[in-house]
């Protein structure tokens, strides 16, 4: 009785574990070289590596001092995200079907143009005139993206944009509109001025006009003389 039951056991235990090695497929590893610019490119530390392996695990790892990274997964279809600061983004899919090396560059990003700020002065009539609060300035700057603004109560705006020509728009209420392009460059202020709107004539109302005078009949001759 106790020989057969530990027969038992053991048949489970191997039953147990051909179950667990079918069902879990032997690992692969990717080891990735990461260069800069190219594949002739100097090979880039510190890139952090994510992404999946084929069975939907999340990997990640980063580039060591000589540009390389050993990841471990399911083989089959891996999805890969490099990063690093400075450079762009790199997103792919590629077959990991086997242990073995792959390599691919990072370009460094195109660095933004720092933007530049422009106070503007809004005054009454000349340069000279008292400053206008309430002044609506709208706009592009010089890479199209668009801008808007109103004057304080000092008649002052402050706009943020990419260096070049602007388009500007000032309108107030009573006051003609203002277009102008302008060469904004550098950080700095300028000035503008509006006109007051001129007045459209009113229009005159039936009751306020004069009325015609009536003709006067015209006096016929009479067709009949007497002698």
């Amino acid at each position: 009785m106790k020989k057969s039951y530990c027969l038992t056991i053991l048949m489970l235990l191997i039953g147990s574990s051909m179950i667990l090695t079918a069902s879990s497929q032997e690992q692969v590893a990717q080891t990735v070289y990461v260069h800069e610019g190219d594949l002739n490119g100097t090979l880039l530390s510190g890139v952090q590596v994510t992404g999946q392996d084929a069975a939907g695990n999340s990997f990640e790892g980063t580039t060591n001092s000589n540009g390389v990274v050993v990841i471990n997964g399911q083989p089959g279809a891996w999805q890969f995200t490099f990063t690093k600061e400075s450079y762009d983004s790199l997103n792919l899919n590629y077959d990991v079907t086997d242990s073995g090396e792959g390599a691919v560059y990072l370009q460094k990003a195109t660095p933004s143009q720092e933007q530049v700020v422009q106070t503007v002065y809004v005054h009454e009539g000349d340069l000279n005139g008292t400053l206008l609060s309430g002044v609506q300035v709208t706009g592009l700057d010089a890479a199209g993206n668009s801008f808007e603004g109103t004057t304080n109560s000092n008649g002052v705006v402050v706009i943020n944009g990419q260096p070049g020509t602007w388009q500007f728009t000032f309108t107030k209420e009573g006051y003609d509109s203002l277009n102008l392009n302008y060469d904004v460059t550098d950080s700095g202020e300028g000035a503008v001025y509006l006109q007051k709107a001129t007045p459209s004539q009113e229009q005159v109302e039936p009751s306020q006009l004069y009325p015609q005078p009536s003709p006067q009949p015209i006096s016929q001759p009479s067709s009949v003389y007497s002698s």
